[in-house]
């Protein structure tokens, strides 16, 4: 599989992709404030501890597209920073699975005494849904424009790379890994975990 690319993915709006473009040019950028953009509003709730957050549609909240992010209180910002990309990249990747729905979180699922099940998928296609979600997640808050020369800037260091771009050190370790950045001195990230870029 190829670098992600913001600019040949076709579910894209040209709106949409302008937006993503204006967003990853610097490290500025407003994740909620990009949600507002692209018709989301994005709450703070009392979710169960494994929820990180879901979209859903709630026509009377005021949103442009009438749908919400709802989001995890109880989480790290940098957590909380990462779900707003990956409901993101649902709501723009995914359109058309979520016409039907009033609320899309694949990674959630009833057993059969009605609880949820953090641990399954709805179908097979919502693993992809949920992969796809993650790597266009990485590219915008980890922008390749971005990610790489900061990378070596800073001779690698996960720590500080994690602080810059406001994510996790797994995140950081796995868009390493993707990009398949390297130090002049070999170092590739394999002590670290993201996903993929702004181009």
């Amino acid at each position: 599989m190829g670098e992600y690319s913001f600019k040949k993915d076709p579910r894209i709006a040209d709106w949409q992709r302008e937006q993503l473009r204006e967003f990853c040019s610097s490290l500025d950028g407003n994740v909620v404030a990009l949600a507002k953009g692209l018709g989301l509003k994005v709450f703070e709730k009392d979710l169960l501890p494994y929820e990180r957050g879901f979209l859903e549609k709630s026509p009377s909240c005021g949103s442009a597209s009438g749908w919400v992010i709802n989001l995890n209180k109880n989480d790290k910002p940098t957590t909380k920073h990462f779900t707003v990309a990956h409901e993101l990249g649902h709501f723009v990747l995914h359109g058309a699975r979520m016409a039907d729905l009033d609320q899309l979180d694949g990674r959630l699922n009833r057993n059969t005494n009605g609880a949820l099940d953090p641990f399954s998928y709805l179908e097979d296609r919502d693993q992809i849904m949920e992969s796809e979600a993650n790597t266009f997640a990485a590219a915008l808050l980890m922008p390749k424009n971005l990610f790489g020369p900061a990378f070596q800037r800073l001779g690698g260091d996960t720590q500080a790379l994690a602080k810059l771009f406001f994510v996790s050190v797994d995140a950081v370790t796995k868009r390493i890994r993707e990009l398949g950045l390297r130090l002049s001195n070999g170092y590739d990230g394999n002590t670290c975990g993201g996903t993929s870029g702004c181009s």
